[in-house]
């Protein structure tokens, strides 16, 4: 491996306070220990939809149900009360259910991204009264500047259209931080299809940088669950779907390598995972897949995929599923699993979906193969906040603290001179040509790395021509890393 990545973690604490239930109760990590507070505001759930974020010393700022902007006292911050449709809000009672449908993105001198997909009031009524078309069609983002009233902050920008009369799943959006450590990356499923749209996030702008194409999995129209999510360093991406619209997509889960460079995916693979018990271990009459949750371990060694009554732990190097655990209530009727996420304890935690609880599953040792990993049930209580005192999902939140990465070339005395080597087309889906001055030599190494430094390519090329032809056709598309005779150059497969 040639390619030494830098990840540089910072001591941000933006992470640190979660907001979540039927009353936004805060749960506060202070590194080994956990406290717990009532809630924000007994009027504004917590259930799904809900996101939040602190300062960087871990003290809560603002948080959402995905509907609203609030302070951290539960109340509108100014200009930030429906930022949805009103239509649809009003629907819906004025939360949302649905997971990871808002999210917070920091950027320097104290201003914040609030990015919400949701319903148009058009294609709402088209899907719910008349059995139309029932994906998202509005991609909205508000701006908000904690500097303005005397710092308690105002949506200086509201509901601004990055996307409209699309086709978007309604669940399945995350972001990673940009390489250069300030901007974001952010990624949203589109529609029937493992197709991900890509937006860059700087402090001034926001770019649509299109779609990124992939043949499977197919979901299915009808998405109520599902979530998306990146490793601890950002360099995989995987994503999943409940599937309720096709029996052939349950369990299914996308994988793929992410450049925080470049916005792009790359080597995608489909994951499915095994059928479980929908409660009694030994009953296989019921059986479920019904995927809703993804988290990777703190380590990348493993992708814990949630279903609604199963926990399973894949293996990413040797692809072998172990069964962690299933539910943990007595009846199955009461409450099933939701979206799960790493906190900064290095824990993950399990949402619930349906029922009352006061309590909220757990992976203690998340890094550890097998039964080792230590699924604890039930262990994060807010059974003494009282009778409101209910937890829902953990809120949506993007790795705040992943810092700068060096991006390649990562030494100058390696890379070349447009004219010292020329590759073309560039990108490329097929044939990949090199000339220049540097091949007149008998023989040519030339190598090919994934941008995870995996050697995928290895080939010894005779000539006196200056001239080069590679055939690339058994590569995935994504973006690549040319050596030839010590030299580098990027290179894009389409």
């Amino acid at each position: 491996m040639f390619l030494n990545k830098l990840v540089c973690i910072s001591q941000v604490k933006q992470g640190n306070s979660w907001v979540t239930g039927y009353s936004g109760n805060q749960v506060q990590f202070n590194g080994v220990n956990i406290t717990t507070s009532q809630g924000l505001n007994p009027l504004k759930y917590f259930t799904g939809g809900n996101s939040c974020i602190s300062d960087t010393n871990g003290n809560l700022l603002m948080a959402s149900n995905g509907f609203h902007v609030l302070d951290n006292q539960g109340s509108f911050i100014d200009n930030g009360d429906t930022v949805v449709p009103h239509y649809y809000f009003t629907i819906q009672s004025a939360s949302s259910f649905l997971s990871q449908t808002s999210i917070f993105l920091p950027m320097d001198s104290n201003k914040y991204y609030f990015i919400t997909p949701t319903f148009s009031d058009i294609r709402y009524d088209d899907c719910h009264n008349n059995g139309g078309n029932c994906y998202f069609d509005l991609l909205l983002y508000n701006v908000i500047d904690m500097n303005a009233n005397a710092g308690a902050g105002k949506v200086i920008k509201r509901m601004i259209p990055l996307m409209q009369n699309a086709n978007l799943r309604k669940t399945q959006m995350m972001a990673c931080r940009h390489s250069n450590g300030k901007d974001w990356w952010l990624l949203k499923q589109e529609g029937d299809s493992a197709n991900v749209h890509t937006f860059l996030f700087t402090k001034d702008s926001v770019y649509d940088k299109g779609s990124q194409l992939f043949n499977k999995p197919v979901w299915g129209s009808w998405d109520l669950r599902g979530q998306a999510t990146f490793n601890s360093d950002g360099s995989m991406y995987a994503s999943t779907s409940d599937g309720s619209g096709s029996l052939t997509s349950l369990g299914l889960v996308f994988l793929a390598d992410f450049d925080r460079c470049y916005g792009i995916l790359s080597n995608p693979k489909v994951l499915d995972m095994p059928w479980g018990s929908q409660h009694n271990p030994n009953d296989t009459t019921l059986l479920d897949k019904q995927s809703v949750g993804l988290a990777f371990s703190p380590n990348n060694k493993y992708l814990y995929v949630i279903s609604y009554s199963n926990v399973y732990q894949y293996d990413l190097h040797d692809s072998t599923w172990f069964h962690v655990a299933g539910l943990d209530t007595v009846a199955i009727a009461a409450q099933g699993y939701e979206t799960a996420y790493l906190s900064p304890d290095n824990k993950i935690y399990i949402g619930n979906f349906g029922g009352n609880s006061k309590q909220m599953s757990r992976i203690d040792n998340p890094d550890v193969k097998g039964a080792g990993c230590n699924f604890c049930p039930r262990c994060l209580r807010l059974d003494s906040l009282g009778a409101n005192a209910y937890v829902g999902t953990p809120p949506c939140m993007p790795n705040y603290a992943l810092g700068a990465q060096e991006c390649w070339p990562l030494s100058t005395k390696n890379s070349v001179e447009e004219n010292e080597l020329v590759v073309y087309p560039n990108p490329t889906n097929n044939m990949l040509y090199l000339e220049g001055e540097i091949l007149n030599h008998q023989v040519n190494e030339i190598e090919i790395y994934t941008i995870l430094g995996q050697l995928v390519y290895d080939k010894k090329v005779k000539t006196l021509t200056g001239k080069v032809a590679l055939d690339l056709k058994g590569l995935n598309k994504g973006v690549y890393f040319l050596k030839c005779n010590k030299f580098m150059k990027k290179v894009v497969i389409e």
